[in-house]
């Protein structure tokens, strides 16, 4: 099982990249808002992995950060979603807009996903609702809306979206307190 990639970019397109390490280019299935947030071509990264294995080949779906790759996996362990949906979902928007969708039980922002129709939002909402009750599901879901309340903060201060999940994604998900992470974005945003 591949965990993770660390290497440098060669190429990336609009839905996926490769990274190649040790003289092999891996192709890695990004969403994308993945793609709008990849750094140039040449620069060093690492992304999270997911390797599916189908009847007809093998595919690699790739992160940035490690509670999107978490997120994935909930989202690919609903019956009716495979990884190819779950991807376009976590495209449409932040990780944290999308948990808390969930606790809403908002079917509209799921609705906006390519093959995605209502019967489907409310089966992964009723199933997503039930796996972020156990401990680690709620750690994330708790990190996610102190993110969405940065997102906030920061858009306030003039910042633009892109750049305020740039930062985020930077920010180690070790650091729970919204003050701290807070502070952390504003020191990796330059102000």
């Amino acid at each position: 099982m591949i965990h993770s990639l660390l290497g440098k970019l060669i190429i990336k397109k609009r839905d996926f990249a490769v990274i190649e390490t040790n003289g092999i280019g891996f192709k890695v299935l990004v969403s994308s808002k993945t793609f709008r947030t990849l750094p140039q071509l040449g620069s060093r990264l690492r992304i999270f992995c997911y390797f599916y294995v189908r009847q007809d080949g093998a595919e690699l779906y790739g992160f940035l950060k490690e509670d999107e790759l978490d997120f994935f996996k909930m989202l690919t362990s609903i019956t009716g979603v495979g990884p190819r949906t779950a991807l376009r979902i976590i495209g449409i928007t932040s990780i944290n807009r999308l948990l808390t969708a969930v606790n809403q039980r908002r079917t509209d922002l799921l609705i906006k996903t390519s093959g995605v129709g209502k019967k489907t939002a409310n089966r992964i909402i009723l199933e997503l609702s039930d796996k972020i009750k156990s401990s680690k599901d709620e750690e994330l879901l708790s990190l996610m809306e102190s993110d969405s309340d940065i997102e906030e903060a920061l858009k306030g201060l003039g910042y633009k979206q892109r750049e305020i999940q740039e930062a985020l994604r930077k920010i180690s998900s070790k650091i729970k307190k919204t003050e701290e992470r807070l502070k952390m974005a504003l020191k990796i945003l330059g102000r």
